[in-house]
């Protein structure tokens, strides 16, 4: 997501025509993440993806025909065979797309947008808040934007922090979502607002995965995890092994000592520790600091025997078995492959598994 807030950013601020388009709600079986975005630009051309097939061929014509104009629509679409027709899109599910053009927002929305990258950046929790005013079915006319943190609007555009009752009204529910991973389409108590809908959508970053080891497996890895949506941040002890070259989908690429990188590296409870180097020297001292750090996954790759014997190692210096049981050893979940590759996508399903489970 970070990504396409990003380019938003750039093109509210050169004030060219685009259209977002956002998965808001759904149910059932689906072909595409319930956060999905898709960016049209004026070209034609696209960032991220609604699911693909004809599904996508539609919000991407209805993103087109968007530009043109200053209302946003809410579409529902149904996957049935019917709507799969040649493309064969056929998942049974229900989606409602929220499709709004953004190039003429203003300089009050690009503050809005450049502070929710802010706040992806340094993995604030906040919601991002935007309001529209129905129009006449599906289309929606833009009010306002703004961020919403646990102390309230950090800041708002149009209608948001100018009407207190309504601003009141956004960030109560706001901070009823705050910290989930959700969007979500509220309209608001005539009261407040008539025929008012907001849309709350909370904001987070890509968790990181930091890649131990420069080597084979390392390579396959940071491919198959920068597919599935992980900041790549490659660390090795030699340059020719941890540099851009070698690695054009890593984030960022550290030569460090193995036995002292850990406390020169930013590790939270978004990051995903990856040992996979050249050799169980190596690999020792990567898990002997990992298992100190809050990081949401730890793994290694190696046989049984090997981490039998590391971890007599560590106990030995006093990690404890809660310590040790925190990392996944042999990494990655049996599909029974053993080329680099193969490799590499059980790693990253694991991955994804114990990121998706985290956010139950």
């Amino acid at each position: 997501m970070r990504e396409i807030l990003e380019e938003v950013v750039e093109l509210i601020a050169r004030e060219q025509n685009a259209a977002l388009a956002s998965v808001v709600s759904a149910s059932g079986s689906l072909p595409m993440s319930r956060r999905s975005k898709l960016l049209v630009l004026h070209d034609g051309s696209q960032r991220g993806t609604v699911g693909g097939g004809c599904l996508e061929a539609e919000v991407h014509a209805l993103a087109r025909l968007a530009m043109s104009s200053s209302l946003a629509s809410l579409r529902r679409f149904t996957l049935t065979e019917k709507k799969a027709g040649a493309e064969g899109l056929n998942c049974g599910g229900t989606v409602d797309i929220l499709i709004e053009p953004i190039g003429a927002m203003g300089d009050g929305a690009l503050q809005v947008y450049r502070q929710a990258v802010a706040s992806m950046t340094a993995r604030d929790e906040t919601v991002m808040a935007t309001l529209f005013a129905t129009a006449g079915e599906p289309e929606l006319r833009w009010l306002g934007n703004g961020i919403v943190s646990w102390k309230g609007l950090r800041i708002g555009s149009g209608s948001l922090g100018a009407d207190r009752a309504l601003t009141d009204w956004v960030v109560e529910e706001a901070l009823s979502v705050l910290g989930q991973d959700r969007a979500c389409l509220l309209r608001a108590p005539d009261e407040v607002a008539a025929r008012a809908t907001l849309l709350l959508e909370t904001l987070d970053a890509p968790p990181t995965l930091y890649l131990f080891g420069g080597g084979h497996v390392s390579l396959a890895v940071a491919r198959v995890a920068r597919t599935a949506g992980f900041r790549v941040v490659v660390v090795d002890d030699r340059p020719a092994f941890a540099n851009a070259d070698r690695f054009p989908e890593a984030d960022q690429t550290l030569v460090l000592p193995m036995d002292q990188a850990m406390a020169r590296l930013p590790i939270d409870k978004g990051s995903y520790i990856v040992a996979v180097t050249r050799g169980h020297q190596h690999d020792e001292p990567v898990i002997e600091q990992a298992v100190r750090t809050p990081a949401a996954y730890i793994g290694m790759i190696g046989s049984r025997r090997k981490v039998a014997i590391m971890w007599q190692r560590l106990k030995a210096r006093g990690v404890t078995d809660d310590q040790l049981a925190r990392v996944r050893a042999p990494i990655g979940l049996p599909i029974g492959g053993d080329s680099p590759g193969e490799i590499a996508v059980s790693i990253v399903a694991e991955l994804v598994q114990a990121r998706r489970r985290a956010g139950k």
